[in-house]
């Protein structure tokens, strides 16, 4: 993930970990396993808290006149790193020429 900025950089890790557990909860009820379904549904709440705060800090930081983080290279990171989870392959396809 080089040439992202540090926000960059912690917007990619945090919603990449998002969809790891949507992914991760698909599974469960994919196989009926309520159990594990339970278990990662926690842990996709915990992980979605978590980037829920990492995007009001950076509207703070915006508002204060910070750069924006550049939408296509976190789009670009997220879609390349993501290609293990299927939410994320659903969500953020790769281009063509990259998969």
């Amino acid at each position: 993930m080089s040439g992202l900025t540090p926000i960059e950089l912690r917007l990619v890790e945090q919603y990449l970990s998002v969809l790891d557990y949507l992914s991760r909860c698909a599974q469960g009820i994919d196989h009926g396993d309520w159990y594990y379904l339970a278990d990662k549904a926690g842990a996709l709440a915990f992980h979605a808290e978590r980037l829920a705060t990492l995007t009001g800090e950076l509207q703070q930081a915006i508002r204060q006149g910070r750069q924006r983080p550049r939408a296509a290279a976190v789009g670009a990171a997220v879609a390349h790193h993501g290609r293990h989870y299927p939410a994320a392959r659903l969500l953020h396809p790769q281009p063509e020429g990259q998969r």
